[in-house]
């Protein structure tokens, strides 16, 4: 209610109200009392005049409604303390009979002395403002407005702040909020304990600049500055900072810029977290990696370099058990004796097999395995190693096929180690396969290159455990799969050498159904123009690889060179 109505009633209090009306001009004074009534009924705040003694001389329709009193209960005349009591006895307000005087004086010379400003609660959960004041004249007047709706907005307001302050200061991370040049606005106790202070207050009374205070290197803090304006937020930044101690630890924050209506960064607010034993974990793993690789890259080079020392023994037991085996120095006259011979000619070739598919394994691990490449023809590469897998496909009553198109096109690549990655994937093909199955090799050509796929009919591979088979000596056991030999080589290995012609290889596999490998070499490795075309005659040097029986100068031929192939079924 403003000082215009107070004085207007302050005037109506001294002096009759036709009186106070004449101040607004040639109206009739009884008109223009009506009209000011009206006016003081139509508002939403109950208005009362009090005499000097504190008895209600006038009031508005208002006063009652508030209060919830029938019509004709409220009456001029009474004084403020029987309202009270009136009001005690209706029920709307909670209090004894005794203690209206007393409240009545309190409340008023608390009104009077202060704001004017007391919030009353009824008994119907409704809140009230009185506010009185004291005319010049001697007498009051007082207002009383509804309040509720701002109260309980105001108890939402507290009790949300509340929650919120209480999740602020629980949260197990540290939150913070800080101007762009470094000085804290607001920080959790979590946070603060981060950096070795026993509370918030404590933080931001004794930190006034975070970078310098904070930071072991204040330009890192530039950096995140930078980053935010940039993007408007940073992700698990890290960096080195300062405890109240002296102490230093890694911090880890995820922070965003707020705005201001300008665009320009307001404030920076986010939280952070002490990654300092994580950081510790990370260095440790770090060196325990790195002294991996180290020791890896050890013994890969220690088989890479023993090439020449675990070969040149077995070529003279496989060169003397063969001429052993087909006596070429005189017959051996003790059947057993020829029996024992083969077994250790086979048993060296499969030795020597084995040797040479860890002796590759390491060279592409560490590095050395070089590709001598050439145009060359991937058909006679597939009859090849068919052929050196066919023998082993007839004892088992295994059908081999091959589709291709009429007209393949030239490699660019390494023939042998090609015809490596054919003789593994049919060899365990051919292995994994029953009596009656067939394996076949399916070649194709198109704008993504060659695609030359290997299909069996065999027991299959689990789904889960097809990236196990592609890694270095693992293999999948099973009832069908104990029986065989291997060590787990020839996949994985076949891999890599495809990969180091640019391609990849891709197994498909169901138990119980086959398993198909496929080998993609990239288009850039193809070549079909009618200039390769008198290139096939280069390539009759690539025979199939001669079986044993051939004789002692076959095998120490294969055996010469470091990277030659032995001649038999990889692992």
């Amino acid at each position: 209610m403003n000082d215009r109505l107070f004085a207007a009633l302050d005037a109506r209090h001294r002096r009759d109200m036709h009186d106070v009306m004449l101040l607004s001009g040639d109206a009739s004074p009884v008109e223009d009392a009506a009209v000011f009534a009206e006016a003081i009924d139509a508002i939403a705040e109950g208005i009362a005049v009090w005499d000097s003694e504190t008895r209600l001389l006038r009031f508005n329709r208002r006063v009652p409604e508030l209060f919830g009193l029938s019509t004709g209960r409220l009456q001029t005349g009474i004084a403020a303390t029987e309202f009270v009591l009136l009001l005690i006895a209706d029920g709307v307000v909670n209090m004894q009979e005794s203690e209206a005087a007393q409240w009545v004086e309190t409340h008023l010379a608390a009104n009077l002395r202060s704001s004017r400003k007391q919030e009353v609660r009824l008994a119907d959960g409704t809140w009230l403002n009185f506010d009185w004041r004291q005319l010049p004249s001697g007498g009051y007047v007082s207002v009383f407005t509804d309040v509720t709706v701002r109260r309980r907005a105001l108890n939402r307001l507290r009790h949300a702040e509340l929650k919120y302050r209480q999740i602020f200061d629980n949260v197990e991370e540290g939150v913070i909020q800080v101007t762009p040049g470094g000085r804290l606005l607001a920080i959790n106790r979590a946070g603060a304990a981060i950096f070795g202070y026993a509370s918030a207050e404590e933080m931001l009374a004794q930190v006034s600049d975070s970078a310098l205070q904070l930071y072991v290197q204040p330009s890192r803090r530039g950096e995140m500055v930078d980053h935010l304006q940039r993007y408007g937020f940073v992700n698990d930044f890290r960096s080195q900072m300062r405890r109240r101690d002296g102490t230093v630890i890694w911090v880890s924050k995820t922070l965003r810029q707020v705005s201001d209506d300008s665009g320009a960064m307001a404030v920076i607010e986010g939280m952070f977290r002490d990654v300092s034993a994580q950081r510790r974990a990370e260095e440790v793993l770090l060196k325990a990696k790195e002294q991996a690789e180290t020791a890896n890259r050890a013994k890969s080079d220690f088989l890479a370099n023993m090439s020449h020392e675990l070969r040149t023994p077995l070529n003279a037991i496989l060169g003397f058990s063969q001429i052993l085996s087909s006596e070429l120095l005189g017959p051996i006259e003790n059947p057993k004796y020829m029996e024992y011979c083969r077994d250790i000619l086979a048993s060296g070739q499969h030795l020597l097999a084995l040797i040479n598919d860890i002796l590759d394994t390491a060279k592409v691990e560490a590095g050395k395995m070089l590709l001598e490449e050439a145009w060359f023809d991937l058909e006679s590469d597939i009859d090849a190693a068919m052929l050196l897998v066919r023998e082993r496909a007839q004892q088992g009553d295994i059908a081999l096929g091959k589709t291709m198109p009429d007209a393949l096109p030239y490699i660019w690549g390494d023939s042998r180690r090609m015809r490596q990655v054919l003789i593994n994937l049919l060899s365990n093909a051919v292995k994994f396969t029953p009596a009656g199955g067939r394996v076949n090799v399916d070649v194709s050509h198109g704008p993504n290159g060659m695609q030359i796929a290997v299909s069996d009919t065999g027991i299959g591979i689990a789904a889960e455990n097809i990236e196990r088979v592609l890694q270095p000596f693992s293999q999948v056991a099973n009832a069908l799969s104990r029986p065989h030999d291997g060590t787990g080589l020839g996949l994985s290995l076949s891999r890599r050498l495809v990969e180091l012609h640019g391609g990849r290889l891709a197994v498909e596999s169901e138990v119980g159904v086959g398993t198909t490998v496929t080998v993609t070499l990239p288009a850039d490795r193809c070549r079909q123009d009618a200039s390769q075309a008198d290139a096939k005659h280069q390539f009759a040097e690539h025979l199939p690889l001669r079986q044993p029986e051939q004789g002692l100068v076959g095998i120490l031929e294969r055996q010469d060179g470091a990277d030659q192939r032995p001649a038999g079924i990889a692992g």
